[in-house]
């Protein structure tokens, strides 16, 4: 008895994800930048010889600098620090490789994934049968968990 599989997995190469658009991050850091300078101008522009009313206004203008400055080192957008990623990630120990010879085909078996904790709702529309190690299982195959939104990573 052969397993059928209804979709074949293709290998691609990943050179990365291009970011488009203004990030978050990005845009926080240059309104924070923006109202900084604002403040610096305004700050500037108060006269030396101020009455109350004026010194209301330099201690907000001041509690906004301290407020900006404080922001940006809190900043933790540095290279090498880890994001918390929203796609889950399937454990590459569970891949199974077939190589033939017009296609290679990654596999994942059912079994495999819950005994490594992935405990994340499978697609059930594209789960072949396969027996492995003699007992009955499901196969997922590595295209048809990143059509259902996993992250696979290779070997």
């Amino acid at each position: 008895m052969t397993p059928m599989f209804r979709s074949a997995a293709v290998r691609i190469a990943s050179h990365g994800v291009a970011e488009r658009g203004i990030q978050p991050r990005r845009f926080a850091s240059v309104l924070t930048a923006g109202a900084l300078a604002l403040a610096l101008v305004l700050g500037a522009a108060i006269p030396a010889k101020a009455d109350k009313k004026d010194d209301l206004t330099k201690a907000l203008i001041a509690a906004l600098v301290v407020g900006a400055i404080a922001h940006e080192l809190n900043d933790d957008d540095r290279p090498g620090k880890a994001h918390s990623v929203k796609r889950p990630r399937v454990p590459a120990t569970c891949a199974i490789s077939i190589d033939g010879a017009q296609r290679s085909v990654t596999l994942f078996s059912e079994h495999c994934l819950r005994r490594e904790g992935f405990d994340y709702r499978l697609p059930r529309d594209c789960a072949n049968r396969a027996r492995i190690f003699g007992r009955d299982d499901r196969v997922y195959s590595a295209e048809c968990l990143r059509d259902a939104g996993f992250r696979v990573t290779g070997r």
